[in-house]
């Protein structure tokens, strides 16, 4: 059987999201809700969901044991770039739902609300299949950094009503990957989700609404990146690499807020968004 990668489940779920924020803006009216219902939509949410952790549990705990609901701290693996990941995959859901809700007519304290809990949700539920498995346990910090994801999101709403930090992602591909591809992806798809040697988390600050000012141009930001190199095992590297050097990067970039460049060509607007 083919093997999905939980990373996978993921991201098919965010772009599910995402293509339902292209259909939905596509039905933009200045005039009229859309005709899409919140509850149709929470419904067809719900639908995926249940019929992507369908296809988790069977491609990838069906052939392992199973056991007793049990705990596993993996704090110290991957220099905890596991965990940012965690967090930019929950910001990432509950930030794009909030906004499809709202385009169905939903009020918009109501929708954050809810995306973020769904959000959390949704990521963290993948913990009970880790719990119930032999070869793994459900992760502390895992929970930890879904619920510092959605409260990235929903704590900028409520503090000034939008996101004047954004969480954003980049993959270069590493050297690494050649050397031990079946823990870090034999080709680019599975190492743009494996190796954390190539990826970067970010935090991209909008530089005029973070400090008040006009001075700057409404759409440049700085962003903080964080990353990791010499990873080929997860608390240390295997036999044959321990030569390789493990530490931590700490990047700092202009950057482009892409939803403050003014345009009105839908397109653009959803593209940049």
């Amino acid at each position: 059987m083919y093997i999905l990668d939980k990373a996978l489940i993921k991201i098919l779920f965010l772009i599910s999201l995402l293509l339902s924020t292209i259909y939905l803006q596509g039905q933009e009216n200045t005039d009229s809700t859309s005709f899409i219902k919140p509850h149709h939509l929470i419904i067809g949410e719900a639908t995926f969901y249940g019929a992507s952790m369908l296809i988790l549990n069977e491609a990838w705990y069906a052939d392992y044991p199973r056991s007793d609901f049990h705990w596993f701290n993996d704090n110290n693996e991957w220099l905890q770039m596991d965990k940012i990941g965690h967090s930019y995959a929950t910001y990432q859901i509950a930030y794009q739902n909030s906004y499809i809700l709202q385009k169905t007519g939903m009020p918009k304290k109501k929708a954050m609300w809810i995306s973020t809990g769904l959000s959390v949700f949704a990521i963290s539920s993948i913990e009970l299949f880790d719990g119930f498995s032999d070869e793994w346990g459900a992760s502390p910090g895992d929970l930890l950094a879904n619920s510092m994801g959605g409260l990235l999101y929903l704590s900028q709403e409520l503090l000034w009503n939008e996101q004047k930090v954004r969480m954003k992602f980049n993959y270069l591909p590493s050297p690494y990957a050649d050397k031990r591809p079946e823990a870090l992806g034999s080709n680019y798809h599975e190492s743009l989700l494996k190796d954390y040697n190539g990826q970067t988390y970010w935090l991209s600050i909008n530089l005029n609404k973070t400090l008040g000012t006009t001075f700057f141009p409404s759409w440049m930001a700085l962003a903080v990146g964080y990353g990791a190199t010499g990873l080929l095992g997860g608390e240390a590297n295997p036999e044959g690499f321990e030569n390789i050097t493990r530490h931590r990067q700490i990047f700092l970039s202009p950057d482009i807020d892409w939803q403050n460049i003014k345009t009105k060509r839908k397109g653009l607007i959803i593209l940049f968004r």
